[in-house]
């Protein structure tokens, strides 16, 4: 193997663009993007993805004669690509968070936030507790060798400076994230109806009832609900990320193939 204090210009170029797709896809996929990873590690690992890279796969000379203004464009498209990689996985965690989110709302927690620790922002219980889930069956699936399949795949259709940003490319995110707020509607659907109908009967309850507080009684009344359907739930909740996450690798090859032409 050639030592890196051997390389050429044209080799420290190549490096340092692989490097900035490679750095682009830690920025935004989950996991990866966590706050709770440390930026020297994401920096060190982005580092050694890139020389993995870039020792396996043949790739195309890019000539160190360019002009400055030529390798800067070059270098943001590189880091765009990346960025745009991270994006899919990243948005099927929102749809999780979106589906946990309305959950919480329905339960009558929006009140009750937490502080999610992969974004550090205020966020619902139930939609912290739908997060870590889908984080610990990403990681147990080995969802996360995805981002170095897909890095490596995507150097194979897009060859350094060759991503070019066109409309199309565009209306690929704008359907994918209609998707995933589908998805998030989808997952917490049982448990939406299921409050929605609790709800109704409480209502009848205080109309028969006058005399009842029906915020004394059905606030905990909702929530214990919310629990026991959460409980419950737990299998078709796992199924359905499962489901999901075995269709994340195909939606990203479909925005490379996108992205190649």
């Amino acid at each position: 193997m050639e030592s890196i204090l051997n390389f050429s210009p044209d080799q420290y170029f190549n490096y340092f663009l692989i490097m900035l797709r490679v750095g682009g896809l830690f920025v935004t996929a989950p996991i990866l993007s966590s706050d709770t990873v440390p930026r020297q590690l994401r920096a060190g690992l982005a580092l050694f993805v890139g020389l993995i890279l870039f020792m396996a796969l043949p790739l195309k000379p890019i000539y160190a004669d360019w002009t400055p203004t030529a390798f800067f464009l070059i270098a943001i498209r590189e880091t765009m690509i990346g960025l745009l990689l991270g994006v899919v996985p990243r948005l099927l965690f929102a749809a999780i968070d979106f589906a946990g989110t309305v959950i919480g709302f329905q339960m009558g927690l929006s009140l009750a936030n937490v502080v999610d620790p992969q974004t550090r922002i205020q966020t619902s219980l139930i939609a912290s507790f739908d997060s870590l889930v889908a984080t610990l069956f990403f990681v147990v699936i080995d969802g996360h060798h995805i981002f170095f399949e897909v890095m490596a795949t995507s150097y194979e259709q897009i060859p350094l400076g060759g991503f070019t940003f066109e409309a199309n490319k565009i209306d690929f995110l704008l359907r994918l994230t209609a998707n995933m707020i589908l998805l998030g509607l989808q997952l917490g659907a049982p448990l939406i109806v299921a409050l929605l109908m609790a709800n109704v009967i409480l209502g009848f309850m205080a109309r028969a009832m006058p005399q009842m507080n029906i915020f004394i009684v059905g606030i905990p009344v909702t929530i214990l609900i919310g629990f026991v359907i959460i409980a419950f739930g737990m299998p078709y909740l796992t199924g359905a990320i499962h489901k999901s996450f075995n269709t994340l690798g195909s939606q990203v090859l479909e925005l490379i193939g996108i992205m190649a032409h």
